[in-house]
């Protein structure tokens, strides 16, 4: 009886320390819609507010990728972003920005389909079909942070497509995207100590970058706890060849700044 009350015991504390230590689960839906093609992560295990909030910034990542082919309009990804919001704000919100998503998907393939058609009657393109795909990676999954990667390639003719890159950080105790500047204490020399780290990265390979290289509040970038890693889509400080750029800080150097 003894042995089978301690044993009991041991179990329930095991569970506790791994539900301590856990990440959230993640797990992705497809907008599949024949010439388009994205996987679109969602998050699980933070709490219904903190996991709506996550979820929604996901899938306006995803929207803003479907929407690259089509024609651009005057406003700002930010007054796009504060939009979706609040059309699809809290819990239920969540189901509603997954059907809009999948919608655009559908709209995006006809308008490929239309565009395709259009050139090759005209003469304009010799490839078989156009294109738009994209997944995601998840970077890091921690207790406090989780870090995400959504990639896509659009491809509408010529010598190459174009990559559609962002990654995004998120504090999972509020479900915050997190900016560069969040991540440190307040009045920090943060972007002094990374830009002398990256700038010795530029010195050893100059070759490989447009000029000298200057990390600014509203940069892409993750954080896992070893190393604050800062990430360039492709041309925004390389040539295309290079891929997304990225510079790696190790967190050792930024410790006591660093507000988490």
């Amino acid at each position: 009886m003894k042995l089978k009350k301690t044993l009991v015991m041991t179990l329930a504390a095991l569970s506790v320390c791994a539900s301590a230590f856990a990440g959230v689960a993640v797990k992705g839906y497809d907008v599949d819609e024949d010439w388009v093609k994205i996987q679109v992560p969602q998050i699980k295990g933070a709490g219904p507010v903190v996991d709506a909030k996550i979820n929604n910034a996901l899938n306006f990542n995803a929207m803003l990728q479907l929407y690259s082919p089509l024609p651009q309009s005057d406003k700002t990804v930010e007054a796009m972003r504060v939009s979706f919001d609040n059309n699809f704000a809290g819990p239920k919100g969540v189901k509603e920005a997954r059907d809009f998503v999948e919608d655009v998907g559908s709209f995006v393939n006809y308008n490929l389909h239309s565009r395709w058609q259009e050139d090759k009657m005209y003469g304009g393109t010799l490839v078989e079909r156009y294109g738009l795909d994209g997944e995601y990676k998840v970077l890091y999954n921690g207790d406090k942070l989780l870090c995400v990667e959504q990639q896509g390639y659009l491809f509408t003719g010529g010598a190459h497509g174009a990559t559609l890159y962002d990654v995004s950080t998120f504090d999972l105790s509020t479900g915050k995207e997190l900016a560069l500047a969040d991540l440190f204490k307040p009045g920090s020399d943060y972007l002094a100590r990374i830009n002398k780290v990256v700038d010795e990265q530029v010195k050893a390979n100059p070759e490989r970058f447009f000029g000298p290289v200057e990390v600014k509040d509203g940069d892409k970038f993750y954080f896992d706890g070893k190393v604050l890693v800062v990430t360039y889509a492709p041309y925004e400080v390389a040539p295309y060849a290079a891929g997304v750029v990225s510079f790696v800080v190790p967190a050792d150097g930024l410790s006591d700044i660093l507000a988490y």
